[in-house]
């Protein structure tokens, strides 16, 4: 079979420049290109296992190295949690982009030369890459935003998921107090005094009805100046029925 040694140290230098890229963006190392592409460059060092036949543990401990000696090349070493974070990303990308190539080769039977089936993945990888990292920030933003919420009232108790809306800053004009809004169908208010509230929002004005509850529990901590209020309309927001005000010093 003939290896061109050219297009597999390409394909092993681009591959290796996306995952440490990938891994600069997903932990905001914000290092420069030229280290990315430093680190590229020490991990054509892995072409030395085409020539020389390691033994399993051998491999093994020569590919721990490596990945290490990637990192350290490309982030700098700061303390060893630092350094070991780097690497431990570096390794979950590439099985990323590793179980990538098996379902595009295995389950789309994509075949043929050499060159062709790698040029494939050489153009797909950092599209892929490139969307694991969007979906990683997005999710992660969204679920740090999560948050339990226990609200008792003296109708009865209210549990449900609260998030952090950064676009809340609702207060009220008479007391200053920070309002949080809830489904009004998850809320028993018949026997509520419920106070109506009149706020400005973009291009709108109105009156929105609030209560004075007992207490509002957010992951376990207790908040006692806050009013609730019953919002008509739904937050189409995942698994939340709550929305939490931006105003409110939330751990």
């Amino acid at each position: 079979m003939i290896v061109y040694w050219d297009l597999v140290a390409l394909i092993n230098f681009v591959f290796d420049f996306t995952l440490l890229l990938t891994v600069n963006l997903l932990l905001k190392r914000n290092v420069s290109k030229k280290r990315i592409v430093l680190g590229s460059l020490v991990g054509e060092l892995s072409m030395i296992t085409l020539w020389i036949d390691f033994d399993g543990l051998t491999l093994f401990a020569f590919k721990i190295f490596l990945n290490l000696l990637m990192v350290t090349s490309t982030f700098s070493h700061k303390d060893v949690k630092y350094t070991f974070y780097n690497a431990v990303y570096l390794y979950l990308v590439g099985i990323i982009l590793g179980g990538f190539e098996y379902y595009l080769f295995n389950e789309f039977q994509v075949n043929g030369r050499f060159g062709l089936k790698y040029l494939a993945v050489l153009v797909l990888s950092p599209l892929v890459l490139s969307v694991y990292c969007k979906l990683s920030r997005t999710l992660k933003n969204n679920y740090n935003n999560r948050h339990e919420v226990k609200i008792v009232y003296d109708d009865g108790e209210f549990n449900g998921m609260g998030y952090l809306d950064s676009g809340n800053k609702l207060v009220s004009p008479l007391n200053g107090k920070p309002i949080i809004l809830v489904e009004k169908e998850y809320i028993v208010y018949h026997k509520l005094k419920l106070v109506p509230v009149p706020y400005n929002a973009l291009n709108h004005h109105g009156l929105l009805y609030c209560f004075v509850p007992r207490s509002v529990e957010i992951d376990g901590q207790v908040y006692k100046n806050v009013l609730v209020g019953l919002s008509e309309v739904k937050f189409n927001i995942d698994g939340c029925n709550t929305l939490l005000n931006a105003r409110m010093e939330i751990l």
